[in-house]
């Protein structure tokens, strides 16, 4: 990884926190999302779909494991540099979070903060 590349920006929601789709997209709109991803643990793909459709965007379902440090997100992250995508995998966590992936490392903080 370059210093001079852009971090990506990957948001992070899981299954969980796809109970309210049209919500969610509506939250997400501001972040200009690229593409949305499913890894393989997500066992119902349809509301990650609806999502990637009310945001206008592809839809990647079945995208392997997607896990902090997997070659997946790695992927993902080298192919959406400077850009927003976002990342459904499993977890209990109910609010999205978002992960800033660059040269220095990572760093994951709250939708709301101003990063």
């Amino acid at each position: 990884m370059s210093d001079l590349q852009c971090a990506a920006r990957i948001i992070v929601v899981t299954p969980l926190g796809l109970g309210d789709v049209k919500w969610l997209a509506s939250e997400l709109y501001r972040e200009r999302v690229q593409a949305v991803y499913a890894a393989d643990d997500v066992p119902d793909t349809g509301p990650v779909e609806t999502l990637a459709e009310d945001l206008g965007v592809p839809c990647h379902s079945g995208s392997g494991d997607l896990e902090d440090g997997s070659d997946g997100l790695q992927d993902i992250v080298d192919r959406h540099r400077g850009e927003t995508v976002v990342v459904v995998r499993g977890g209990a966590a109910i609010e999205p979070v978002l992960m800033l992936v660059d040269a220095d490392g990572t760093s994951v903080h709250s939708l709301d903060e101003n990063v």
